[in-house]
């Protein structure tokens, strides 16, 4: 601990942490980047983006939607996830359980966790209907006549049984109305005061925390040195030498240093004792028990056992207030009139 004693030693220490705070603090310097520049057609689909994590999205229970469809469903949702932060989710059932394909198409995008940004879609395979609803936040020029029309549009391809057609028809009309109704810088924040913000907040944290480091350094340092210089002098009323701390606050006159002068100084070679335990002999370790830690995850439980992946959108999808479906007179759902 000697070496610890010497002033020069102390400040190269010194020295040595300021240049690796600064060099961490240029490491992690955000990169300055040209932003990614607009597709010319702001309707065409970026097909570079992962489409893995949105095959939890799409229920086909029923059987009746392809491959093939089945990831270019998911490559609309990944696009309209990373422009608009909003999926289109889609359930091909064989029934609706009893239930008015609203109900359960409300009920459904409730029960499996989507947002409030986000839109369902479900195909009654076996009661020859479908609907649409979108989540409470989603865009006002989003109503339910517009939802109603582009449900239409597709309507021959449904009642036909191609609901592969009758699916990527839907999700090519949503493109158009999402490409020319949403701006996709809405959903991103853009750089400027709140990045020069964060930034400026980071430097001011990491500076605070260099100082810290520099005094808990020099305490120790401080606190060696005091110990050894106690350890020598001690009992002396006027020691031949002054303590000069590398903290002022630490020298002659200060509370640190009159308090540990009133304490004798340990003796050389004696460190502190193990506790001991009943009977003398050494505490015995304790045994351990559960985590108290996060458990990192449980069951998943889909509808009907198996299908969407619940939760994850952030709830909080729809109240129930919107919707359509093939135009019937009735907030679009069903087929009605149609037949």
């Amino acid at each position: 601990m000697k070496f610890f004693q010497k002033r020069s030693v102390a400040v190269v220490l010194t020295l040595l942490i300021i240049l690796a705070s600064i060099g961490l603090g240029q490491v992690r310097r955000p990169v300055q980047s040209s932003p990614a520049p607009e597709p010319a057609d702001p309707s065409a689909l970026d097909t570079s983006l992962n489409t893995s994590g949105y095959t939890d999205w799409l229920w086909d229970e029923a059987g009746v939607l392809s491959d093939a469809t089945e990831e270019t469903l998911c490559l609309y949702n990944a696009n309209w996830d990373a422009r608009y932060g909003m999926i289109m989710a889609v359930a091909a059932v064989s029934d609706t359980d009893g239930m008015a394909i609203d109900t359960y198409t409300y009920q459904l995008g409730n029960d499996i966790g989507l947002g409030s940004q986000d839109l369902l879609l479900v195909m009654d395979v076996g009661g020859q209907d479908a609907f649409l609803i979108p989540g409470d936040s989603v865009t006002s020029a989003l109503s339910d006549s517009v939802i109603t029309q582009y449900m239409d549009q597709h309507y021959d391809a449904f009642m036909a049984r191609d609901y592969d057609t009758f699916a990527l028809g839907v999700f090519s009309s949503f493109q158009t109305f999402f490409a020319s109704h949403l701006n996709a810088a809405q959903s991103t924040p853009a750089p400027g005061y709140a990045e020069g913000y964060a930034r400026d907040v980071s430097w001011v944290v990491q500076i605070f925390f260099l100082i810290l480091l520099i005094l808990i350094v020099f305490s120790i340092i401080d606190s060696t040195r005091y110990t050894a210089y106690r350890r020598r002098y001690y009992g002396m009323g006027v020691p031949p030498v002054v303590f000069r701390p590398l903290l002022f606050w630490h020298g002659p006159g200060y509370g640190w240093y009159r308090r540990r002068w009133r304490q004798p100084p340990p003796p050389p070679g004696r460190g502190p004792r193990p506790p001991r335990g009943p009977g003398g002999g050494p505490t015995p370790p304790r045994g351990g028990g559960f985590s108290s830690g996060p458990r990192g995850g449980g069951f998943s439980s889909g509808p009907r056992g198996g299908g969407f992946s619940s939760g994850s959108r952030g709830g909080g999808f729809s109240s129930g207030s919107r919707g359509g479906g093939f135009s019937s007179g009735s907030r679009g759902g069903g087929f009605g009139g149609r037949r």
